[in-house]
């Protein structure tokens, strides 16, 4: 295997000199060969040998790139792992290629640490539900900063609409400055929008998620106290 290796490593090494050689040979020497013997090595000549000319071969230009390639130079891909019992089916691969680690823990096993902490964290289900009003507090504290901020920017934008519409009706022409501010506030305003309708969305997703902390746990507290030797 390791003489194997060393073999195709070398003709390849070889066959790049002689392909930067063909570089720096006249334009006559405009193609190189890629060919296979039939020992599976790899050969590059300006020339095939004449038992190889009927054979499938690639033809690379000048600055190595193959211009007419034959598919049954390519290696045929390995068939896919058939998973056995013992052996489950490999994990999708990510991004690089590699193979994704293997799960800690198995989907009941993490149900359980889950179930753990979460009984672990709330002694009783109004604490679940003050938890949830603390986080929707802090989000209603930072929608009043944003409501404030847009009522003064309104005003503003108001203020300098009302400036633009009297130098028209004046007859004069609007100040570059003033279609400036108008542009701003108006930009300022859309971001505003924004922010207010995140704070919606994350208040919407703070209530679903306690509302499922919630919601398991009194199923696990009513199968704890079905399963309790006391009850």
């Amino acid at each position: 295997m390791e003489a194997r290796l060393k073999s195709a490593i070398f003709a390849s090494i070889a066959g790049a000199l002689l392909v930067a050689a063909v570089w720096a040979t006249p334009a006559g020497a405009a193609e190189v060969y890629r060919w296979v013997d039939e020992n599976g090595e790899v050969h590059y000549s300006e020339s095939l040998p004449p038992d190889y000319k009927d054979s499938g071969f690639d033809v690379l230009n000048r600055q190595g790139i193959v211009t007419d390639e034959d598919q049954t130079l390519t290696p045929k891909p390995p068939p896919p792992k058939v998973p056995t019992k013992d052996e489950p089916q490999e994990l999708p691969r990510d991004a690089s290629g590699l193979p994704r680690p293997k799960a800690l823990y198995s989907e009941t096993e993490l149900q359980q640490r889950m179930d753990n902490f979460l009984m672990l964290r709330y002694e009783s289900e109004q604490e679940i539900v003050d938890a949830m009003n603390v986080e929707i507090k802090q989000l209603n504290y930072d929608r009043r900063l944003l409501e404030g901020s847009r009522a003064s920017m309104n005003e503003a934008y108001r203020g300098q609409i009302r400036v633009a519409a009297e130098r028209q009706r004046a007859g004069l022409p609007v100040e570059a400055a003033t279609t400036h501010e108008v542009k701003k506030l108006r930009n300022a305003l859309a971001a505003n929008s924004g922010s207010l309708a995140g704070l919606r969305q994350r208040e919407d997703s703070i209530r679903e998620d306690f509302d499922k902390q919630l919601s398991r746990y009194r199923y696990l507290i009513e199968t704890w106290s079905e399963e309790s030797p006391d009850s």
